[in-house]
């Protein structure tokens, strides 16, 4: 049995102590064992991923609203049990409008190779086009051009109404995960303030106030851009409903609906949203004309560009415009879509934290 070092008196530092090579050796083998450890609990629990992350998510952008409500006298579970009924109630009022359009859907969808009304329309539209360019120009050959034309406009149609009815019944089978992840909203809500006391206590005293308000500002930050991303894409799928049901636009709320949750990504978003309705227009004869409904996309994401999100984020964020471009642009090029959606919230919690330790240095030098 090894005897502890004696240090020299008055030694207030402990002489660095050198290890030999099998402690090295079982330090090293312990490393890659508690590392290897926690990478197979990992991958036993990756099916938890997806409830946590929508946990986050909820969590976030419900805590505002749940703390006025106790503010304003309500116990702490009345308020948050008010909060998941509004948001019950939102989710029941689009499913209801949405749901009528999904089933048309499903039933127009060809089965066991059989012709759909969609196809037979799409090559009427394609073949009126065709004849009218000959008519008027002979002498060009457009056989090759209108074939490609057709190879591309059949694609997007296999996946418009083919494969958002095949999405919607995939997520359905996710229903599981979504009420997991509706569970550990609930109790993080409720007991929200109790886990970050938790956690804050394990700082020590001299960082305490400082870890307090770097939470309090990480939290505000992603609240305040889940909060107004979601209000603004709330606005402009009603912004897009009001005209598509104006011009008589068939499954006008779930164009809208699609619309606004593709307004999510960045730049592409709203085109990749707006060519779903573009292209049900030369599908469906009772579709508004491809014009009127270029004109509503173009106005709703430019009010929506100009207006809509500077208000919102600018109030939300407190980032300059600036920044806001270059690291959508960032965050695209190194991670897609996904890094363009996390860019933003990961940008405002850097933020948080450097403004904290800024003003704890500053406060340190003063002192």
């Amino acid at each position: 049995m090894s005897t502890p070092p004696v240090f020299p008196a008055g030694t207030l530092i402990p002489p660095r102590v050198t290890l030999t090579l099998a402690e090295k050796v079982v330090r090293a083998i312990l490393g890659v064992a508690a590392v290897g450890a926690v990478g197979a609990v990992g991958w036993l629990l990756q099916f938890l991923l997806a409830p946590v992350v929508l946990a986050v998510l909820l969590t976030y952008v419900l805590t505002p609203l749940a703390d006025r409500l106790e503010n304003r006298g309500l116990s702490r579970s009345r308020a948050v049990g008010m909060c998941f009924g509004l948001l019950a109630l939102l989710a029941v009022a689009l499913v209801a409008g949405i749901a009528p359009s999904l089933e048309h859907w499903l039933t127009m969808a060809p089965k066991g190779g059989e012709t759909s009304d969609f196809e037979v329309q799409l090559e009427t539209r394609i073949a009126a086009w065709e004849g009218l360019l000959l008519h008027s120009y002979p002498a060009v050959n457009w056989g090759k051009g209108f074939d490609h034309v057709r190879e591309m406009l059949q694609h997007q149609r296999r996946m418009l109404v083919e494969g958002l009815p095949t999405m919607v019944l995939g997520a359905l089978s996710h229903v599981g995960a979504v009420v997991l992840g509706f569970v550990i909203a609930f109790f993080a809500l409720l007991d929200g303030a109790v886990m970050k006391k938790a956690v804050v206590a394990l700082v020590p005293n001299r960082h305490f106030e400082n870890a307090l308000l770097m939470l309090h500002r990480i939290d505000r930050q992603v609240s305040a851009y889940l909060i107004g991303t979601a209000l603004e894409n709330l606005l402009v799928m009603g912004l897009v409903a009001v005209p598509l049901l104006a011009l008589g636009m068939p499954n006008a709320l779930l164009f809208a609906a699609l619309f606004g949750a593709a307004n999510v990504v960045p730049f592409v978003g709203p085109f990749i949203g707006a060519s779903a309705g573009l292209l049900f227009s030369l599908l469906d004869p009772a579709a508004p004309s491809l014009l009127s409904l270029v004109v509503v996309y173009a106005v709703v994401h430019f009010v929506d560009a100009g207006v809509i999100s500077p208000w919102i984020m600018g109030k939300s964020l407190d980032m300059h415009p600036l920044t806001v471009i270059v690291g959508i642009a960032v965050g695209g090029t190194l991670g897609g879509v996904p890094g363009m959606l996390a860019i933003i919230p990961s940008i405002a919690v850097v933020k948080a934290i450097a403004t904290t330790v800024a003003e704890g240095v500053r406060n340190d030098a003063t002192g």
